[in-house]
């Protein structure tokens, strides 16, 4: 097995990514979605993975210690790798573009609308798009505006006819968080049309820059990506809620990775933006794209109704186990019952939460939370827990990257409520998603657990694949108890038989059960791993390298 550079391995991955949008068994409209996947994916590669490498370029010799190879080295690939990606991703839009135009769908842009789609643009703009934008004269003022983190924005060429008046620069914010990316143009002789915002405002920028004698306008897209990992001090004197909003407010203003721009842009433009915003250094990456960026819009491209573009919606199984109308923990009591989410509802952890929250014998509901929807039903049911009065404790790792805000939002709330909020464990990173629900029967206390993959986040529990399981096994509860004591009082590593939790055994597991393996394999028995991972970045894991060459043969 080779073993490739982490971040280049990652790049590999969002290529598969990009072919499931060069797929043409993919219905169109989710092809579209993918490549919107792709541009979102891409964001969060450079906010935090090339980051992080630009810092580490001044560590030198140390850095190529710690990763194998200099930092200068990997970046240089990671820009080919990306380059690369951006051109295939415009091609591939490009072709799907011609195959929507096939079902009579159109994306259109300011120079192809008819004069009747003209008026309804103009008066589109005059009431919705106008009173949010800001455009900024930038050859007027002392400093340049700041790019905001993955915003986009038309930089504008003003010229005169005449060529009486020189030319003048503007830079205008599309403002995607207040109109919708897209405009919905009215059909016509059984065709449908899109506009995009970007397209609104470029049809629109007479009606802008009226005051000014030129008459003649260019507009390219630029969009600028900021380092976004958090750094979090070691000042005593603060808490880690107060660190954590501290290095949120400064992540907005962190350095820039990457500038994209359309590659169509004036090239005298280009440099002039380039200069302003004090890009020098050899290593900030400027990555040329096409007309459009912030792709990841487009994964809310309008249907228009044509459902076969899309994957036809299917709804969540019902659990045999679970019908509704009966008591889960007692369901739960006569046997583990397996729960696949999207395939089966997430709703039914909520239930089992909602149910625990009302039952005069539950006393104490204990969970670990990580990455919370924000109008959480998890975080409402711990409330309405609480609020009857059960003992509520919640394990809450604020250090969910993109979710801190979120965290600690309703941290604040549950601690309101009588919830007893632990924010974490220090250097380490709880990761495990875990619930113990104690309750009275018959004088004695029994426990009730749902462990499972994934997030206790009813949204992204309709994408991604997990696995639950509910028990009152005791050889697990017992287990999930010792875990959570641990995290009340950290001083004590937890003793546990039946479970395993990183960082107490789960290496040592994980090595023995490769070496059986490994063992098997030698003497001529059957051997076999199946791993699934994210990525390998463990130097004694790295073992697993040594296994496969067993298995090679």
């Amino acid at each position: 097995m080779k073993i490739q550079n982490r971040e280049l391995s990652w790049l590999s991955f969002n290529a598969r990514v990009l072919q499931e949008a060069e797929d043409e068994t993919v219905p169109l409209l989710e092809r579209l979605r993918f490549l919107g996947i792709v541009s979102s994916n891409l964001d969060e590669f450079f906010r935090v993975r090339v980051a992080t490498l630009r810092r580490m370029v001044a560590l030198g010799r140390k850095a190529k210690k710690v990763i194998g190879e200099h930092p200068k080295t990997i970046l240089a690939n990671i820009y080919q790798n990306v380059v690369e990606q951006q051109t295939k991703f415009e091609a591939i839009y490009a072709d799907i573009i011609n195959e929507l135009e096939q079902h009579n769908v159109f994306i259109v842009n300011e120079t192809e609308v008819t004069a009747e789609q003209g008026a309804f643009v103009s008066n589109y703009f005059q009431r919705e798009v106008r009173p949010a934008l800001v455009p900024i004269m930038i050859d007027s003022v002392g400093e340049f505006p700041y790019l905001k983190d993955r915003a986009i924005y038309l930089a504008v060429h003003l010229t005169d006819s005449t060529q009486k008046h020189k030319p003048r620069y503007s830079l205008i914010e599309i403002p995607t968080d207040v109109v919708p990316r897209f405009l919905v143009l009215p059909e016509a002789n059984g065709k449908k049309f899109v506009m995009l915002l970007d397209d609104v405002i470029r049809f629109s920028l007479g009606d802008i820059f009226y005051i000014f004698p030129h008459d003649r306008y260019a507009a390219y897209t630029i969009k600028m990506t900021r380092d976004a990992e958090l750094d979090i001090d070691n000042d005593l004197s603060e808490s880690l809620v107060e660190k954590i909003q501290k290095s949120i407010k400064q992540r907005s203003y962190g350095k820039p990775v990457r500038l994209n721009y359309d590659s169509s842009i004036q090239p005298e433009l280009l440099k002039y933006i380039v200069r302003r915003i004090q890009l020098h250094d050899k290593n900030d990456n400027l990555i040329p794209g096409g007309r459009y960026h912030n792709f990841k819009d487009f994964m809310k491209f309008p249907v228009l109704g044509l459902t076969s573009l899309v994957y036809p919606t299917r709804p969540a199984l019902p659990h045999p186990d679970f019908p509704p109308g009966k008591s889960m923990l007692a369901r739960i009591a006569q046997g583990d019952v397996m729960l696949h989410t999207p395939y089966h509802a997430f709703d039914y952890v909520i239930d089992l939460l909602r149910e625990a929250a009302i039952d005069p014998r539950v006393e104490s509901i204990k969970m670990t939370l990580y990455r919370l929807a924000p109008k959480s039903m998890i975080g409402n049911a711990l409330v309405s827990a609480a609020n009857n009065g059960k003992k509520v404790t919640v394990i809450m790792e604020l250090q969910a990257r993109f979710d801190e805000e979120n965290n600690i939002f309703w941290s604040d709330k549950l601690r309101e409520e009588g919830v007893n909020v632990i924010p974490g464990v220090q250097g380490l990173k709880v990761h495990s998603k875990a619930c113990l629900i104690t309750r009275k029967e018959k004088g004695k206390h029994t426990m009730y657990a749902h462990v499972g993959t994934g997030n206790y986040n009813e949204n992204t529990s309709r994408i991604y694949a997990d696995h639950n399981l509910f028990t009152a096994d005791k050889r697990i509860t017992e287990d999930i108890n010792e875990l959570f004591n641990f995290f009340e009082s950290t001083y004590k590593a937890p003793t546990l038989k039946h479970l395993v939790a990183a960082p107490f055994q789960m290496r040592r597991k994980f090595l023995r059960m490769m070496d059986d393996e490994i063992a098997h394999a030698q003497h001529g028995k059957p051997a076999a791993m199946w791993i699934k991972l994210n990525n390998l970045t463990d130097e004694e894991m790295a073992a697993l390298d040594a296994a496969s060459d067993m298995f090679s043969d």
